[in-house]
């Protein structure tokens, strides 16, 4: 597989992101469609995985650059970051899997918790 388009549905805003060709990212794509609970931090919008996810212990670093989509996978956390990239070192434990392909003020206008849904793009 080479990288994934995908579709992340927050109610009916549409943002478009991309999966990066890790094993992670490719049984995340696996699992998709899927929903995950979210709720927005003003940095990012983030929820518990309801499932786990394979990684490589080198693909766990620490922070994050605006508009990534990664997976903590020792707290099983889906995360959409959107902010607040030169204080991220701080946070550990962050796999990426993908990112966003559209502006993130989309995600700056967003707010509160959603059902979002993540599915393929056709």
């Amino acid at each position: 597989m080479n990288d994934a388009s995908i579709i992340l549905h927050f109610d009916d805003v549409e943002v478009k992101g991309i999966l990066n060709d890790t094993e992670t990212a490719r049984a995340f794509a696996s699992k998709l469609p899927c929903r995950i609970r979210v709720s927005g931090a003003g940095i990012d919008f983030c929820g518990q995985m309801p499932f786990e996810l394979p990684y490589q212990q080198d693909q766990v670093k620490r922070g994050w650059k605006n508009g990534n989509i990664n997976y903590n996978p020792g707290g099983g956390w889906f995360a959409v970051l959107f902010d607040d990239e030169e204080n991220s070192q701080r946070y550990g434990d962050q796999v990426n899997i993908g990112r966003v392909t559209c502006p993130l003020e989309v995600l700056h206008e967003l707010s509160g918790s959603y059902d979002l849904l993540i599915e393929k793009a056709e």
